[in-house]
């Protein structure tokens, strides 16, 4: 009895899936989740400077060359690189966060560098 329970479950969840899949919006994921009018620049442009000067990373003094070299971590094959991408984008994304928060709310400047920003990596 249970397993024919299991398999209607199944069936039903398959079902599912096929129709979602006929009916699926094959242009959905095909543009940035975001447009840039939503992108805080201000903030962006603090976040990466504060990243940059918090873990001393050895980059240009240019947002661009930030970005270069996070998207060579991300693409790169080592779990090394991939971790401190992780880290560096973990860090930013507080840090970004943050900022858009205090700035939307009328909270004024909080401090942005607390000691959980700061990880294992040199």
């Amino acid at each position: 009895m249970d397993s024919v329970c299991r398999r209607r479950w199944y069936l039903q969840l398959g079902c599912i899936l096929i129709v979602n899949l006929i009916y699926a919006n094959p242009e959905y994921q095909k543009e940035p989740p975001g447009s840039l009018g939503e992108i805080d620049h201000h903030c962006w442009e603090i976040s990466s400077h504060r990243l940059v000067e918090m873990k001393k990373l050895k980059v240009a003094d240019a947002i661009i060359a930030l970005w270069d070299f996070m998207m060579f971590l991300k693409e790169s094959p080592k779990a090394k690189h991939n971790e401190l991408f992780n880290d560096l984008a973990q860090n930013f994304w507080d840090m970004y966060v943050d900022c858009v928060l205090s700035r939307s709310h009328g909270m004024g400047r909080r401090q942005l560098l607390s000691p959980n920003y700061f990880s294992t990596y040199p």
